[in-house]
């Protein structure tokens, strides 16, 4: 497993990367304050060789597609579509609220002409409320070569984020004794530890910018709750599990080919609670507390579609707006792109460092992320109580 007992969508053995500083995060404080930076150890990673990053994200084709007008009326063999890109000459389609077979004898940007009544099936009055279902397709003998129809996706681009903290002592500070160990060790950790929460937030919330600071580029990046922009919703006080059921709908819908379909959730206390309470009034919601070997507190939340590992994300109790939300990703859609990896330099002088009585140092990343297919993840916000009675 990629995190034994957490995910398992990318089967790759945490700890096999040197020197890397989310995989030390996780075997040495998985319960800090930056979950999804450990748990990215486990996750895929690439190198970035630029200030920007690009990716493609080909989703999958959906073969119903809503009607929008017609060329004549309802009863005609014309119709416009909302989005026809994916229909061919040849291709059968279902009227999924009459039940009328037709059959597709041209196609003109978003307009197609049809065969009514196709397979003896009955002719009805389509109107813009009716979708049409793609069935499959089918040719004659001998039949020329069909359209050729190409997926391409559509590019997605982030920036690269330079990430510093700096640790700090005088030489006084040196002096003075230390009871509990190396005083020196404790700042270089705290560093680390806010170095850490730095990236944990711009992974989670970061918001994509460029211009210029101290005449010198600047950017930062795009989070990946920046890059979910379709499984959005809004909760309220009164929370029924058909709404929760609803969104885990949408969620688990799509999946990313070759990989579990299996989410993580981070959540805030009062998200937690909500879920509770819904699964105490609602037979249909499980939610098994667990551990993994890391030491991570993850609960198993069983649900209709698949399963998510949920995690109390510390960072979302530090604000009454965060600790109502609830982020649901794929861990097979997030990859991590390094320009330059965690690294610290350090100017350790004994208090003599070019006359400066002090020691100090930086710790240095330069990173982004991206989230490959925003389908397979999605954001719930304000949820703040639940309703004393679920359907």
């Amino acid at each position: 497993m990629a995190v034994a007992g957490v995910f398992a969508s990318d089967q790759n053995i945490v700890g096999t990367r040197r020197g890397d500083f989310a995989s030390a995060i996780l075997q040495v404080m998985p319960t800090g304050s930056a979950p999804l930076l450990a748990l990215s150890a486990g996750m895929e990673t690439k190198p970035a060789n630029d200030t920007i990053v690009t990716w493609f994200e080909e989703n999958h084709v959906s073969g119903r597609v809503q009607v929008s007008s017609f060329v004549t009326d309802g009863d005609g063999t014309g119709f416009v579509l909302t989005d026809a890109s994916s229909f061919v000459v040849g291709t059968i389609l279902l009227n999924d609220t009459t039940g009328e077979y037709v059959f597709v004898t041209a196609v003109s940007g978003n307009t197609i002409t049809v065969t009514r009544g196709f397979a003896g099936s009955t002719a009805v009055t389509v109107t813009t409320s009716h979708f049409f279902q793609r069935i499959g397709t089918g040719h004659e003998e001998g039949s020329a070569r069909p359209v050729a129809i190409a997926n391409l996706g559509f590019p997605r681009y982030n920036y690269v984020q330079i990430f510093r903290n700096a640790w700090n002592l005088t030489g006084t500070a040196m002096a003075v004794e230390y009871i509990t160990g190396s005083i020196i060790a404790k700042n270089k950790a705290d560093a680390a530890n806010y170095h850490a929460e730095d990236i944990e937030r711009s992974i989670i919330w970061g918001r994509r910018q460029i211009s210029v600071l101290n005449s010198q580029p600047f950017r930062t990046m795009d989070g990946i709750n920046s890059q979910i922009t379709t499984n959005v919703s809004v909760g309220d006080a009164n929370m029924q599990w058909s709404e929760i059921d609803l969104f885990l709908r949408n969620v688990f819908s799509r999946n990313i080919r070759g990989k579990p379909n299996e989410r993580i959730g981070f959540c805030g206390n009062t998200v937690l609670g909500v879920l509770n309470e819904i699964a105490i009034r609602s037979s249909v919601v499980n939610i098994e507390p667990g551990q993994t070997q890391f030491g991570m507190n993850v609960s198993k939340w069983i649900t209709p579609y698949g399963n998510i590992s949920l995690l109390t994300h510390p960072l979302m109790n530090e604000s009454p707006v965060w600790t109502q939300e609830l982020y649901v990703y794929h861990p097979g859609a997030i990859r991590t792109r390094y320009l330059r990896r965690t690294h610290e330099d350090n100017y350790d002088k004994d208090g003599s460092r070019a006359g400066v009585d002090a020691d100090f140092g930086v710790i240095t990343t330069e990173m982004t992320v991206e989230y490959r297919a925003e389908l397979t993840g999605g954001r719930y916000t304000a949820i703040s109580g639940a309703s004393t009675t679920q359907p």
